[in-house]
């Protein structure tokens, strides 16, 4: 078992810099960081060790994506104790969860949850697609729920503490109250919601529906189920059959807190493509959705014309759409 001490050593905090701060060297707080870190990770560490650490204070701003989208923004100290917590806590978990919960989990992300869908639709027993996707789900999940889980195979008191601090240290405030009926179970209780932005959201997310994932394969008997953070897949031979697992897995939920959003449900031929994270995928075949061919083409048409340099831009988008085309296997 790794103690709080080895978690909180200056090699273990200065090996989670780096992982926060890859890939934003251009960013200015990274930079000032950067320029002394020795002494700022000696303060976090001694802040840890003193169990006066405290997250936060958090910045929101909203981005728009496909959707407009609430996004929190935490203190680059707050990442770095992010990622400690984080890989702490991956290890722990990666063994536990289902092979079918994909999102932001090592190897599991959105290109390998759409080649693992179309998987699942070139199986004869797959003629129908349920997809179901969870209302404001980082905003709706309960802290006493969270924590039974997130608690559940650590011994160490001081990690066990520093956990419950991080995750009592946001709550969702009342901005989507309105889109939920007063009987839903969003407001049985004000302790409640996870910042969209940590690191360990990400990965919270995937643990709080960890035991949902198991009684959907092996109570529920789904063979084709998977789920990506809030969007859940479930095929199967017919529209009647989905119905009723979609009642089941609505009542499943609202247990745990969730609701189900009543305009994102879709239940509809395989054979009519099913979209899943910008993709759309067939039996024989997965093809790029509308989101990433307009991006692309809106992209490339402004790296032709205004000057800009898009290349980056554009080769990640050639990347995603190198994910698609035929999925039908050859001898």
């Amino acid at each position: 078992m790794t103690t709080f001490a080895t978690l909180t050593s200056l090699d273990n905090l200065h090996a989670c810099w780096l992982h926060a701060a890859a890939g934003k060297r251009q960013s200015v707080r990274v930079q000032r960081f950067a320029q002394d870190a020795l002494h700022y990770l000696s303060i976090i560490q001694q802040r840890l060790r003193d169990r006066a650490y405290q997250f936060g204070p958090y910045q929101i701003f909203t981005v728009r994506e496909k959707k407009w989208r609430d996004v929190v923004d935490a203190p680059m100290r707050d990442r770095i104790v992010h990622w400690m917590l984080y890989r702490h806590l991956l290890p722990t978990w990666m063994p536990r969860l289902i092979h079918d919960t994909y999102g932001n989990l090592p190897g599991r992300g959105s290109h390998a949850a759409v080649a693992r869908l179309a998987d699942f639709c070139r199986r004869p027993a797959a003629r129908w697609a349920l997809q179901m996707d969870i209302s404001k789900y980082f905003y709706s999940v309960r802290h006493d729920a969270l924590l039974a889980r997130a608690l559940r195979y650590q011994g160490d008191q001081d990690t066990r503490r520093l956990i419950e601090r991080l995750v009592r240290s946001f709550r969702t405030d009342g901005r989507y109250d309105a889109l939920f009926p007063p009987a839903s179970p969003y407001h049985a209780t004000a302790d409640k919601g996870m910042p969209i932005g940590n690191l360990t959201s990400q990965l919270f997310a995937n643990l709080y529906l960890a035991d949902f994932d198991h009684w959907s394969k092996q109570e529920r008997g789904l063979r084709l189920y998977l789920r990506y953070v809030d969007d859940l897949v479930v095929l199967g031979e017919s529209p009647a059959e989905l119905q009723e697992h979609a009642e089941a897995i609505t009542e499943r939920l609202a247990r745990v807190g969730l609701v189900i959003h009543p305009r994102k449900v879709r239940l509809a031929p395989t054979a009519a493509g099913v979209p899943f994270l910008g993709y759309v995928v067939w039996p024989g075949h997965v093809s790029a959705g509308h989101y990433i061919r307009s991006r692309y083409h809106r992209r490339l048409r402004q790296h032709e014309t205004t000057g800009r340099d898009y290349s980056a831009a554009l080769t990640a988008y050639r990347a995603m759409l190198a994910h698609t085309g035929s999925t039908r296997r050859t001898r």
